[in-house]
């Protein structure tokens, strides 16, 4: 038995090294671009360590990357789905490189909250097209199964990757703890990465299923079953009746929540959705199944219909963010899903992941984007207030006096809304404004309410590289920041401690620990490129720190973070240079 269960692994494991083969074979283009991925991403790591090189550069080719690496599976299934064949390279490799260089020209350019969020709504969408790209063109194809059988295989690859760096992480803390190796702690990241794209992206690749692959008569999963029809819908219909019961206590007292409801509402109805997909197969065998598929999307319809309402206040109160944007977006996208699942009886389930994928690209880009539509919300609001206030002589804004608070809030929520973004697209602001103009401008202080459109971020980065830099008078230069380890030259060790706190150390003996959260506070107030868009010299932003032992010079490269309500500061990111002399 012991002798037959080994063969049986040692079968499995050859095949599986096998399939790694088979991926590159099949993906030769989703391959090389997932390891160009991984070195760059190695790159910019080495790059934040020592503070050389050009970052801004290599992010952008790891973004681009990314978007090729996605796009090239999607463009390799539509070949194969439309001729039926694997002699593709030129056919996958002009298309994924033309996308790839578009993507980096266009919109990988001035990096802010905005490209951010593209590049997730790009990849969101990207990874959808996988799930139907080879389909598309034969939808009738029990579809249902094709989908699960890709979802099987991303399990296995996330179970088999985990136990694989699990595995190598053990390794090397063994080494390090018995032989004092003193292996640097970079190491375990870089090898996440050759785990996750060479050994994951080729485990990944080589369990989609090819084209002629038969599925009518795959066998659902016993496992799902049990999980879908005696876990997953029972804990649905529980939650449907506590939001019918909540929704019934709202009409009764009147009073509405402040935007709870919508994500309580949303969330759970994606997963039905998604449910409904999912017990499709099934649903001539078993009753439950059916009655689920069959009344749910009723039920749902007055949850949606209260979700709508709820968010309709919060937009006609504080107009349309982004966040508002993807509610109402996806909140249609799942009405429009459980419409077809009445009407339609027995219809093509492709259409889920395709009118998703759709959604999730034109909410990022294009005319009627997140972003374009709040701007164009957050400057009707603008108007308003000004023409309100009669601030607004002849296009240009004058100086108020007498505005109420709420109208100085809203007023100071929506010019910090563009700041945090692109303050070019805000009417009527002049040319040559800044954040210190602000009551120049307005006639007032900024002043905040708790609420503001959206999260009040800040982010400070310098020209400061490592060749910018002269050492002398001082003994040590050092560069440290939140996301690497300690940094040591000869027996001085240099680390952030609870992010802003500078702790140098030699042989173990702490020579200084001071917390900077006052002095990076007020470098952010004065400094934030998301107010005034300019990269400042690091003569602008240095201090001297100094005692008995040692004088030190610091340095910011660059921070980012965000201000609460309260003005405190938050700190995210923290990248300092440091200038050390010994006394």
């Amino acid at each position: 038995m012991d002798v037959l269960l080994t063969m049986k692994w040692t079968e499995t494991i050859k095949k599986q090294i096998a399939g790694l083969g088979s991926s590159v074979i099949r993906f030769p283009v989703t391959a090389l671009l997932s390891f160009t991925l991984m070195s760059l991403l190695i790159t910019l790591n080495e790059m934040n360590i020592d503070g050389s090189g050009d970052r801004e550069l290599i992010e952008r080719l790891a973004m681009a990357t990314a978007i090729g690496m996605l796009f090239s599976i999607s463009m390799k299934h539509i070949y194969e789905a439309k001729l039926d064949k694997h002699n593709s390279l030129l056919m996958v490799s002009v298309p994924t490189a033309a996308i790839t260089f578009l993507y980096y020209l266009f919109f990988t350019k001035d990096m802010d909250i905005i490209r951010g969020i593209q590049f997730a709504g790009a990849i969101v969408a990207l990874i959808i097209g996988i799930f139907y790209s080879l389909k598309v063109l034969h939808p009738k194809q029990a579809y249902e199964a094709y989908v699960i059988r890709i979802f099987s295989g991303l399990f296995l690859t996330i179970l088999y990757a985990a136990v694989l760096f699990f595995g190598i992480s053990a390794i090397i803390f063994t080494i390090n703890s018995l032989f004092d190796a003193e292996i640097d702690g970079k190491w375990f990241f870089y090898f996440f990465l050759m785990d996750t794209f060479i050994f994951g992206a080729l485990m990944f690749l080589s369990k989609l299923p090819e084209r002629n692959e038969p599925f009518d008569d795959a066998p659902y999963s016993k496992g799902l079953k049990v999980l879908l029809l005696y876990i997953v819908i029972p804990l649905i219909t529980i939650y449907t009746v506590i939001l019918y019961v909540y929704f019934a206590k709202i009409l009764m007292t009147a009073e509405w929540p402040r935007g709870l409801v919508s994500n309580l509402v949303l969330w759970y109805s994606v997963v039905a959705a998604a449910v409904i997909f999912f017990i499709t197969p099934i649903l001539k065998e078993n009753k439950l199944a059916k009655i689920f598929r069959t009344w749910f999307p009723r039920i749902i319809l007055p949850i949606l219909a209260m979700m709508f309402v709820s968010i309709g206040k919060r937009i006609h109160q504080y107009g349309v963010t982004e966040n508002r944007y993807f509610v109402v977006l996806l909140g249609l996208w799942v009405l429009g899903i459980m419409v077809y699942f009445i009407l339609i009886k027995n219809g093509n389930n492709i259409i889920i992941p395709v009118t998703l994928s759709i959604i999730a690209i034109i909410s990022v880009f294009g005319p009627l984007s997140a972003f374009n539509v709040s701007a164009f919300s957050q400057n009707q609001r603008f108007t308003a207030l000004l023409e309100k206030n009669n601030m607004l002589v002849s296009g240009e804004i004058t100086p108020g006096s007498n505005l109420s608070k709420s109208d100085q809030e809203n007023i100071s929520s929506i010019v910090q809304y563009f700041e945090n973004r692109n303050l070019d697209k805000l009417k009527y602001i002049p040319e040559s404004y800044t954040y210190n103009d602000f009551k120049t401008v307005f006639g007032f202080e900024k002043t905040y309410d708790y609420y503001t459109p959206d999260s009040s971020y800040f982010y400070v980065n310098t020209e400061v590289e490592s060749s910018g830099f002269t050492v002398g008078g001082y003994d040590y230069l050092i560069f440290v920041n939140n996301y690497t380890q300690p940094k040591s030259i000869d027996q001085l060790t240099a680390r952030l401690k609870d992010m802003t706190t500078v702790v140098l150390d030699e042989n173990g003996t702490t020579l200084l620990e001071e917390n900077l959260s006052e002095r990076l506070a007020a470098i952010a107030e004065e400094h934030n490129m998301a107010n005034n868009g300019k990269t400042i010299s690091k003569e602008e932003i240095s201090f001297i720190l100094e005692n008995d032992q040692v004088e030190v010079k610091v340095t910011l490269r660059e921070m980012s973070g965000r201000k609460e309500a309260d003005d405190t500061y938050i700190f995210e990111q923290l990248s300092l240079v440091l200038l050390v002399n010994l006394k």
